[in-house]
């Protein structure tokens, strides 16, 4: 009996061991990829599993953020071993930044998670044109991908084979095309004028951009639909997609074949579950869909908000009064796990 109690008590050590060692730190390092094919700087923010504690700095004035922000090591050493990569894209006119609730936890799990700024779509950086050239961000990833799994250290920390994508907004549509859905960006007969207004984040210009007839426009969904597909991620995990007017044929995303889960809230005035989670259900033939109640709006799948968030900018950082966004963070965080753990 002592033998069998013995045994039963070096199982639950190592299992609690094996958990401790899975428990990383986050570290993060930032660079800068400049695409020259089209002259578009890709700011980068890397997040890793490493051992190293975090180090306190010099405290700063987060008074004026409008989102709470995680503890990161800049710089640390990253964790031995080889890691499946998670690469980020955000929603229209947001950052790298955007989705750090998502960030942090899937690195704790042992992910490497890389998230870009679109170029003239970001919260730093927003050029007019950039808002409507949706295609392009497929493309703004595909090069950043390339880049990391070359770089000599972070890349060597790859797992090439466990690639995964994850989006939110019109970051959900950025995975979707490079899952190989091909939007169609004319306004026929399947579209309404009223379902391709410019986002709220869309910047001010006094300049009238013809979307059907701008030649710059044009040049680049010529140039760019047809290369949006990256068969180097394995599955997709989108949150509350946009776009979805763009879609309206099965034979659009037919060369869908990688598992792709779709998460989105019934309250959702921003891209309408019909229009779009539901409509890119319906469309994409293996994929799995996930719907909050009523009461679940667009912005729950932002980052948690300061007090300072809630009184500058309500629209984004307020939900329905029944509604916990850390709570839905942490189902759909659990939703995540468990569809990379199996796909990737």
């Amino acid at each position: 009996m002592r033998k069998t109690l013995l045994i039963l008590g070096s199982i639950v050590l190592f299992s609690s061991s094996a958990q401790e060692e899975k428990r990383f730190n986050i570290g993060q390092t930032s660079i800068t990829f400049v695409d020259e094919s089209r002259n578009r700087p890709l700011v980068t923010e890397i997040w890793y599993p490493t051992f190293d504690n975090f180090t306190k700095k010099e405290p700063k004035d987060n008074s004026k953020e409008l989102f709470k922000t995680i503890s990161t090591t800049w710089g640390a050493k990253v964790a031995d071993g080889k890691f499946p990569l998670l690469l980020v894209s955000h929603g229209t006119g947001g950052n790298r930044f955007s989705l750090t609730w998502f960030i942090e936890k899937m690195v704790k799990e042992g992910y490497i998670v890389v998230s870009l700024d679109h170029y003239g779509n970001s919260t730093f950086n927003k050029i007019p044109r950039e808002f409507v050239k949706w295609w392009e961000r497929a493309i703004d990833a595909q090069y950043v991908l390339t880049c990391i799994l070359e770089d000599k250290e972070i890349g060597t920390k790859i797992d090439g084979t466990k690639i995964g994508g994850v989006g939110f907004s019109l970051g959900g549509y950025t995975n979707i095309a490079l899952a190989g859905g091909y939007v169609d960006r004319t306004l026929g007969e399947h579209q309404k004028s009223e379902d391709r207004q410019m986002p709220p984040e869309f910047p001010e210009t006094d300049e009238i951009i013809d979307f059907e007839k701008d030649s710059l426009i044009i040049s680049s969904y010529k140039t760019y639909k047809d290369k949006v597909k990256d068969a180097r991620i394995k599955a997709f995990f989108v949150m509350a997609p946009a776009i979805g007017f763009g879609f309206h044929s099965p034979t659009q995303t037919e060369k869908i074949t990688a598992p792709l889960y779709i998460v989105a809230g019934k309250g959702d005035r921003n891209t309408s579950i019909r229009n779009n989670a539901l409509n890119y259900h319906n469309l994409i033939a293996n994929s799995k869909l996930h719907l909050y109640d009523e009461n679940v709006g667009h912005y729950v799948f932002l980052n948690e908000p300061t007090e300072f968030g809630k009184q500058v900018a309500p629209a984004i950082t307020i939900d329905h009064p029944k509604v916990d966004r850390k709570k839905i963070h942490g189902k759909t965080l659990e939703l995540a796990l468990a569809f990379f753990e199996e796909n990737l």
